[in-house]
């Protein structure tokens, strides 16, 4: 791995930036410019597609300074954005993808169904779960922020899709609404969660778990209502088993209360008895 020159770096990256215009060159130099300050290796545990993604491992200042340069460039040339996108896409590199999120987060949202599109194909196109998550969290930054009626409605759409796949990437969107303290309409997300906690048994605790930590912190009268609804009645396994991950989160006397409707959904356990 080579030692970073911040100077040097900064031109390297700009000198690649200027071709967003032309990806076809832009690509090779990027390779090339990866290669010289990463560690070259095959990286399996990223991914489950057949094509392996691998990464150049480069170092973190070496992303950052390709992304000031890429969003210089790309304020500048906008209608670059999509062909860089794709074009960057298409190699089979952890870096590369990252980037391409990070070229189509940077695209002013004149055109969201455009967006929106790009970031379905993606989304079929992968199974390397962190690179689904910046495609929803990252990728939909920018429309999220000024069109979020845009980015809401795709992610209901693929709320509606019912596969687990689509589901987990509506998740991934999710969590990237409840982190955005500007965004107040909570009551919106927990119905998205309802519904995808109403569908056929499909796992995704981890995910669901994840959002609901993140609405706890939002607001944990809102989140331990929420939870103690979905465990009235009929409780599916899935459910039980997303409050006792996130129990922890609420305060002692939410906990007691939840633990009760916990242990009711047990006969014969005790609410202190539910971890």
């Amino acid at each position: 791995m080579t030692a970073i020159n911040p100077a040097q770096l900064k031109i390297q990256a700009a000198e690649i930036a200027a071709l967003v215009e032309e990806p076809q060159r832009l690509v090779p130099r990027l390779h090339d410019l990866l290669a010289f300050y990463g560690d070259r290796i095959r990286q399996t545990s990223l991914s489950k597609t057949p094509l392996s993604l691998r990464t150049y491992q480069a170092p973190a200042p070496v992303l950052r300074a390709l992304e000031i340069e890429f969003r210089d460039q790309l304020e500048a040339k906008p209608t670059a954005g999509v062909s860089l996108a794709d074009a960057l896409w298409s190699e089979h590199w952890v870096e590369f993808r990252q980037l391409a999120v990070f070229s189509l987060s940077c695209l002013p949202p004149e055109n969201p169904k455009e967006i929106l599109r790009q970031i379905k194909r993606w989304l079929d196109d992968c199974s390397a779960e962190d690179i689904r998550r910046l495609v929803m969290t990252q990728g939909l930054q920018r429309l999220g922020a000024e069109k979020p009626e845009a980015s809401l409605g795709f992610i209901e759409e693929l709320i509606q899709s019912n596969t687990k796949a689509d589901q987990q990437a509506a998740l991934f969107g999710l969590s990237y609404f409840a982190s955005e303290e500007n965004f107040l309409n909570l009551p919106l997300l927990y119905k998205s969660l309802e519904h995808i906690l109403a569908s056929e048994e499909t796992g995704l605790v981890k995910e669901v778990s994840t959002l609901l930590r993140i609405l706890i912190r939002r607001s944990e009268q809102e989140s331990a209502f929420f939870l103690s609804q979905q465990l009235s009645g009929k409780t599916q396994e899935r459910v039980s088993r997303v409050a006792r991950q996130v129990l922890k989160s609420f305060s002692p006397e939410n906990q007691h209360r939840l633990r009760e409707k916990l242990a009711g959904d047990k006969p014969g356990a005790k609410p202190d008895q539910i971890k």
